[in-house]
């Protein structure tokens, strides 16, 4: 074997020695391997891309989830098309607030069943927590089950009246965690998060939204005298 000859170069005489007629085919293995380097260094810039959109991407969509987050000087801010997909998603994941496609059916049979019901009795508070803690205060008292709460227990007139809600909650459709007052009519629906409470709010005046007093609380008008209020968790 010619010791002039790189590795590279022996092997290919070697190989054209017994193999006659073989066609002659220039070999260079510093071009190889310099092609071998630009493939690799390719694939790597291919690989750090991927991994640099996907982490882009889960970063936009845990924020968008999260909501309006607040940012000193600015106060909250909200990623492009968060409201859209926290709609979405809103209609798959078991726990999660009702989405704004559900909004306006939602209030229409709160307003045609549950309304009329809590406005006659003049309800302040109702609790439909279960068969066993019943809490209804209202016009006539403040009436509860004895056992989970420290008021009246409920006489027959104020079962009867407990019951008249239950029924107009039922026929809405709307799942419904409590009734209260608070600058109006608010039905607190229930969720999953520990952060927040979500309601809708009857709400009659301007139509302009409530001033939010922290951090992430927020209106989204709905129609007419109807707001869902996104509020932090008590």
């Amino acid at each position: 074997m010619d010791p002039t000859l790189s590795p590279g170069e022996a092997v290919v005489a070697y190989l054209r020695a017994r193999a006659p007629g073989l066609p002659a085919a220039p070999f260079d293995p510093r071009a190889v391997t310099a092609r071998a380097r630009r493939a690799l260094r390719r694939r790597n810039r291919l690989r750090n891309s991927a991994v640099s959109v996907a982490g882009a991407g889960l970063a936009y969509l845990m924020l968008a989830l999260a909501g309006p987050l607040p940012v000193p000087g600015v106060g909250p801010v909200s990623l492009p098309g968060s409201n859209t997909l926290r709609a979405v998603i809103a209609d798959f994941v078991p726990g999660a607030p009702p989405g704004p496609r559900r909004w306006p059916s939602d209030v229409d049979r709160l307003e045609k069943e549950v309304l009329p019901v809590i406005e006659e009795l003049r309800v302040f508070y109702y609790v439909p927590e279960s068969d066993t803690c019943r809490i209804l205060e209202y016009s006539r008292g403040q009436f509860g089950d004895p056992g989970c709460s420290d008021l009246m227990a409920l006489d027959p007139e104020a079962r009867a009246d407990f019951d008249r809600v239950t029924a107009a909650v039922k026929r809405s459709g709307v799942a419904v965690e409590r009734i209260f007052r608070n600058g109006g009519i608010c039905v607190q629906v229930p969720d999953s998060s520990w952060q927040y409470n979500y309601q809708y709010v009857y709400k009659p005046g301007p139509d302009m939204p409530p001033e939010t007093r922290w951090p992430g609380e927020q209106w989204t008008h709905i129609r007419g005298d109807w707001w869902f209020h996104r509020a932090h968790d008590d």
